[in-house]
């Protein structure tokens, strides 16, 4: 009798046992909690097609922008149309029949866009082909010469400018005469600033986060394999208005940009800095104009790695998460160079807020970077709109 009172006992500590096992093996363990493990690099072909609800959150995806479509096509095809003069161009006028000989005059389109010529006085000339001001010159000129010929030929084009900033020897705005490709341009800012640590040179420009700009949109450059690797298909033809940033290597910022109450670079205090630090630092995230989601976007930004974050339970007074406090998802340790976009609202598709926050993040800097030239070169002593 005692020996089956035993094994009952037995049994039920047994049951017991195995029901407090099962109900252990439930509960997520720490090895076992995808969140709190340091994120894969999953590569994603058609990420960009995803929607935020979609994408899966606190994983790092490495992008195929070819695939992604992430304006990854560089434009190789030269812009069509004739040439339109603009204002600082000059124009080399020269008129035959009129007293002795010819009579040719070099004379600048002005501020307001005009030329001023003998026997006509002033001409609207920006904005016009020189076969179209050719002609209205021509037709003006009937009622004063009969039997004169107006000719124009371009002198100078100074109205076609693109311009160089950051770790570059000379940065300033170049003329842009004739034809010309990135590496030109660069080499036409003196090429790329070098310092010297222990007396050794070294570079101190950052290719991975250089870009150029133009008309405010992000054009797919690859400043590494173009500088580094000699590839050609990154070599595009500069435009007008193009703005070239290559910035320093030597800076540790992170980039919080977007939908924060106080968007702004946040500088590497100590050895590393976290999500939450950024996040608190830009001020918190906005909750009118936020989504809840952060974009970590991090490496060349023409390939980046990007993480997705959902900051929705974010506590603006406190300036905490609760899942990340309540060890639930990770607080995301950062590097050098990292943007931290906190999405607005308008945007559903991770393409679309990828290459937003790249544009916003570009547009900073070389924003920054035009403001310290003229603030070191032309306004030293911070007059400002008082300058005298």
């Amino acid at each position: 009798m005692k020996t089956i009172k035993l094994q009952i006992i037995a049994s039920i500590i047994l049951v017991l046992l195995a029901s407090a096992c099962t109900s252990t093996q439930d509960l997520p363990g720490l090895a076992d909690n995808r969140e709190l493990l340091p994120a894969d690099i999953l590569k994603l072909p058609n990420a960009g097609d995803l929607s935020l609800e979609e994408m899966e959150t606190g994983v790092w995806i490495q992008l195929d922008p070819q695939a992604d479509g992430v304006d990854a096509a560089l434009p190789t095809e030269r812009e069509t149309g004739p040439y339109r003069l603009g204002v600082g161009d000059e124009l080399e006028i020269t008129l035959y029949g009129y007293g002795e000989g010819e009579n040719q005059r070099t004379l600048p389109i002005d501020p307001s866009g005009n030329i001023t010529y003998m026997l006509l006085g002033t001409v609207p000339a920006a904005g016009r082909t020189i076969d179209e001001l050719t002609a209205d010159m021509r037709e003006r000129l009937k009622s004063e010469l009969n039997y004169a010929i107006l000719n124009i030929t371009p002198y100078r084009f100074a109205s076609q400018t693109f311009t160089v900033l950051g770790q570059m020897n000379n940065p300033q705005v170049y003329h842009l005469d004739g034809r010309m490709y990135l590496l030109d341009a660069l080499a036409r800012a003196g090429g790329m600033k070098l310092g010297e640590i222990l007396n050794v040179s070294a570079d101190i420009h950052d290719l991975t986060h250089a870009t150029l700009v133009r008309h405010g949109e992000i054009i797919p450059v690859d400043f590494e394999r173009l500088v580094y690797e000699g590839d050609a298909t990154q070599n595009v033809e500069i435009h007008s208005g193009d703005i070239i940033f290559v910035p320093s290597a030597l800076e540790r910022k992170i980039y919080a940009l977007g939908a924060f109450n106080n968007p702004q670079g946040v500088q590497f205090a100590h050895s590393d800095i976290s999500l939450m630090n950024a996040v608190i630092q830009a001020g918190g995230m906005n909750k009118d104009t936020s989504d809840g989601y952060i974009l970590i976007v991090r490496g060349n930004t023409t390939n980046p790695k990007v993480m997705l974050m959902d900051m929705s339970q974010f506590d603006l007074k406190k300036g905490r998460v609760f899942k990340i406090l309540g060890g639930r998802a990770m607080d995301v340790p950062l590097k050098p160079g990292d943007i931290v976009y906190a999405v607005p609202k308008k945007f559903s598709f991770v393409r679309d807020v990828i290459k937003q926050a790249i544009t916003t993040f570009a547009t900073t800097l070389t924003s920054d970077a035009a403001t310290d030239i003229y603030q070191q070169d032309v306004d030293p002593f911070n007059f400002g709109q008082e300058r005298p």
